[in-house]
C-alpha cells in the first residue's frame, strides 16, 4: 500500500484515461470504486473494485458511491460537445456536494489545456482546436475549475494537452502555472502518464488547490 489513502472514487472509469487510473490504483494496492455509465464497458475484474452504476446528473446515483467512503475522488470525466452545455460542470458539482455532505476533502480532477488561463497555450494546432472544435467543451472545463475552487475541498486540476494512447508512463512531465516555461515541448501527454500523476496527486495532496497544466517535453 503506497501513499496515506486507501480508498479512491473514480468517476469517468470506462473512459480511456479513467480506465488507465483504475488499473494502476489497483495496481497500487488502492481498494477502487468506479463510478459508470454502462457496466459493460468496465473490462477490468478485480476483488478490490467495486462498481456502482449511475449518472452524474442523478445526485442519488452518486451519494450511493459514497456509501464506502473515499479518501480521494478522481474525476476522468471526457464529455465532448459542439454546442453550449454544462453536463460537465453540472455533474462535478453533484460530486462535490457528495463529497462535502460524506466529509471526503480530497479531488483530482482531469482537465485540459485551455482551460480558464491557459487558453490559447500550447501548439498553433492546438490553439486552432480550442478557438474552433473545443471551445464549448473547453468553457465547461473553466466553469468545472471554478466549482472546485469555491467548493473548500482540497483540490487540483491538470490539465493535459493533446491526449496520447502510449502504454509508456513517464515520471519527467513540464509541470506549470500562468504562463508556459521557455523550453521545447511536445504539447502531448500519453493517458497513461495523466493517470499516474493524478494518482500521484490525489495521494500526496500535491499541486493542492490549483490547476496545473503539463506536456512531455522534447
Amino acid at each position: 500500500m503506497s501513499g496515506a489513502i486507501e480508498r479512491v472514487l473514480v468517476f469517468g472509469a470506462t473512459g480511456p484515461t479513467g480506465l488507465q487510473v483504475v488499473e494502476q490504483a489497483l495496481q497500487r494496492g488502492l481498494e477502487v470504486t468506479a463510478f459508470v455509465r454502462d457496466p459493460a464497458k468496465l473490462t477490468i475484474d478485480h476483488p478490490r473494485l467495486r462498481q456502482v452504476t449511475g449518472d452524474i446528473l442523478q445526485p442519488d446515483s452518486i451519494d450511493a458511491a459514497f456509501a464506502e467512503p473515499p479518501d480521494a475522488v478522481v474525476l476522468a470525466l471526457g464529455i465532448f460537445h459542439k454546442q453550449p452545455e454544462t453536463r460537465l460542470s453540472t455533474g462535478t458539482a453533484h460530486i462535490v456536494a457528495a463529497m462535502q455532505k460524506h466529509g471526503v476533502s480530497r479531488i483530482v480532477a482531469v482537465s485540459s489545456l485551455g482551460a480558464g488561463d491557459s487558453r490559447y497555450q500550447g501548439s498553433l494546432l492546438a490553439k486552432a482546436l480550442q478557438k474552433f472544435l473545443l471551445r464549448h467543451v473547453l468553457d465547461d472545463k473553466t466553469r468545472q475549475e471554478q466549482i472546485l475552487r469555491d467548493s473548500g475541498l482540497n483540490w487540483t486540476a491538470l490539465r493535459p494537452p493533446q491526449l496520447t494512447l502510449d502504454a509508456s508512463i513517464r515520471d519527467d512531465i513540464v509541470l506549470w502555472t500562468g504562463r508556459p516555461p521557455r523550453r521545447k515541448m511536445t504539447w502531448k501527454v500519453s493517458r497513461a502518464t495523466v493517470a499516474k500523476y493524478a494518482l500521484d496527486a490525489a495521494i500526496t495532496g500535491a499541486h493542492g488547490n490549483s490547476a496545473v497544466n503539463m506536456s512531455e517535453p522534447v
